[in-house]
């Protein structure tokens, strides 16, 4: 699909959320995560091509594949946080929306700190 459907799709959603909010908040609430799973569905194609092409060059490269999939790890810890926090800011939950991104924080912070041990024992290293 597009970006300029996606655009009009998600503005035309937009507009039923906020027509639909003024009576029904829960069924907007729904709306809203409906538009936006529609919205990731239909970019899993370009997402598809994107690993793909990440994964060949990643091929071609002399780095170990552990690097490869801490990076897919934490692009995918970071977009499912942002938009876990958005949909419960959306929500009018805001704190709920803090929690999911302090969770997300330290999920990335435990997925990186084999890397930082590594580093770490590499400049020990090469110091002493």
């Amino acid at each position: 699909m597009s970006i300029q459907t996606t655009a009009a799709l998600c503005i035309i959603g937009s507009v039923l959320c906020l027509v639909l909010r003024e009576y029904q908040r829960p069924q907007a609430a729904l709306l809203g995560i409906v538009v936006v799973v529609g919205t990731i569905l239909s970019a899993m194609p370009e997402v598809r091509q994107i690993a793909e092409t990440a994964s060949a060059l990643y091929a071609q490269s002399s780095l170990s594949p552990t690097y490869f999939v801490i990076l897919c790890k934490a692009l995918g810890i970071a977009y499912l946080t942002q938009l876990g926090s958005d949909i419960c800011r959306d929500c009018g939950e805001a704190a709920i929306a803090s929690a999911v991104e302090l969770c997300g924080r330290i999920s990335l912070v435990a997925l990186a700190l084999p890397l930082f041990v590594q580093l770490t024992e590499t400049v020990l290293g090469v110091i002493g």
